[in-house]
């Protein structure tokens, strides 16, 4: 607690010099406002992470923001005090993208009262009544059935499916499990097994290595990311194992990296996520709420199945 009470004195702090600094900079445009866009990124999973961040500021930039990034550990609570720190500064908006679903009451009625408008980004959060829920996202279930489709159209000798969930109490993890149990219940199959690997690359491996006694049965691995789709290849290659042939992937994401195994025939299917139009949908968004902070907003980025035969849209 201590520690995030003085992480949370820091960012105050940040944003407060920040703020003193940009009125001493630029005294003679006092009046000419400049729209600031508060951002806040977590630690990387891995380069489609990297890559999302990065595409959200330069489309915010592109959009006439002024951008104050707050990077922050990858814990629920540093994103609520990073988020608070913006709503001292006053940005004209927020763009953060929730690492879980709830949780969310307390600051999202800060932020209202402070007219600070809180957009949740790839990932939602659970609403309340009396604030708007103002969300850029993906269809994770539809893409999720669909690439499992495409999947399991390759029918391997073992049935067994296992199951690298995502972080517990996410959106884009249930939607994504959601979807797959779905299509996998029209093939007949189940999931065998279903571990949580947090997003992380080493859980991936280190699941995979738990399981090293019952790989015999598994034909099938539903990675929630690109970052647990890497670690499991990781351990299959040290294991002499062939990713692509002794079992078949399928991962949500669409990182360099990933789409380079994909095409060395190790990842048989990608649930593909437009990053590039997120981040555009999302500077949009901020202007338009930073107009009408207290109006529902929903839009939806595209999506699309990744095959080595050639993409389909989700």
């Amino acid at each position: 607690m201590k520690r995030w009470k003085g992480a949370a004195l820091l960012l105050l702090c940040t944003v407060v010099m920040l703020r003193l600094l940009q009125g001493l900079a630029q005294p003679e445009k006092e009046n000419a406002h400049v729209p600031v866009l508060g951002i806040v990124t977590t630690a990387a999973e891995d380069d489609r992470r990297e890559a999302q961040s990065e595409a959200l500021v330069h489309a915010a930039e592109e959009h006439g923001f002024k951008v104050l990034e707050m990077p922050v550990e990858r814990t629920q609570e540093a994103q609520i005090e990073a988020v608070r720190a913006l709503i001292v500064y006053q940005v004209d908006a927020i763009a953060f993208t929730p690492l879980v679903e709830s949780g969310w009451d307390n600051v999202l009625r800060e932020a209202k009262s402070a007219s600070v408008p809180l957009l949740s980004i790839d990932r939602a959060i659970r609403g309340v009544d009396d604030v708007p829920l103002q969300h850029i996202g993906f269809d994770y279930a539809s893409l999720a059935e669909q690439a499992a489709d495409a999947l399991l159209q390759q029918r391997m000798p073992r049935d067994g499916v296992l199951e690298l969930y995502g972080t517990v109490n996410a959106s884009d993890a249930r939607e994504i499990a959601r979807g797959c149990r779905a299509s996998l219940e029209e093939h007949g199959l189940t999931v065998t097994y279903s571990l949580c690997g947090d997003g992380m690359r080493s859980r991936g491996c280190e699941i995979l290595e738990e399981m090293e006694d019952h790989l015999d049965e598994i034909g099938y691995i539903f990675a929630q990311n690109d970052a647990m789709a890497l670690g499991a290849v990781d351990y299959l290659h040290s294991h002499g194992r062939k990713p692509g042939k002794d079992v078949l992937i399928c991962a949500f994401g669409g990182g360099a990296e990933l789409r380079a195994l994909q095409k060395k025939g190790e990842v048989a299917v990608i649930g593909g996520l437009d990053d590039t139009q997120l981040a555009e949908l999302t500077a949009d968004a901020a202007q338009q709420i930073a107009k009408a902070p207290w109006k529902p907003y929903i839009a939806l980025a595209d999506t699309a199945v990744l095959t080595e035969e050639g993409t389909a849209d989700a």
